[in-house]
């Protein structure tokens, strides 16, 4: 399990690789901070001129009773995170919270808050969602 402190040298070290111009496509990290579990990786999404870094965490499986009201709640979250991150269905069914920003744009205060605040938020609704909506 990943403490706050491993996730802080995690950090450090794509701040490194990112002043050093290393941090490249392809680059991943797998996280967990409290029963949220993800990774961190660098991708090229074709629209985009430059690689992003995202951080992205599993929540939970979709609940099959109440989808309808389930979806509303994320969307509502959604809403309160103002664009900092986003909770999402995979085709499994699985609910992940996600953020990214291009890694030319990125500096050392963007990485902490991208990998430590995104983590926090799902460690933090993964319960949340899970009690209110048990599948």
């Amino acid at each position: 399990m990943s403490s706050i402190q491993s996730l802080l040298t995690l950090a450090r070290d794509l701040v490194i690789a990112l002043e050093a111009g290393d941090l490249r496509e392809g680059f991943h990290h797998p996280i967990q901070r409290g029963s949220a579990q993800g990774s961190v990786h660098v991708l090229r999404e074709p629209s985009a001129d430059a690689p992003l870094l995202v951080v992205r965490l599993c929540i939970m499986p979709a609940p099959t009773r109440e989808l309808e009201r389930f979806l509303a709640t994320l969307l509502e979250l959604n809403h309160r995170f103002h664009g900092r991150a986003a909770f999402s269905l995979d085709d499994l069914g699985m609910v992940h919270l996600t953020a990214g920003r291009p890694v030319a744009d990125l500096d050392e205060g963007e990485v902490l808050d991208l990998l430590l605040w995104t983590s926090e938020q799902a460690d933090h609704y993964d319960d949340i969602l899970m009690e209110a909506f048990p599948t």
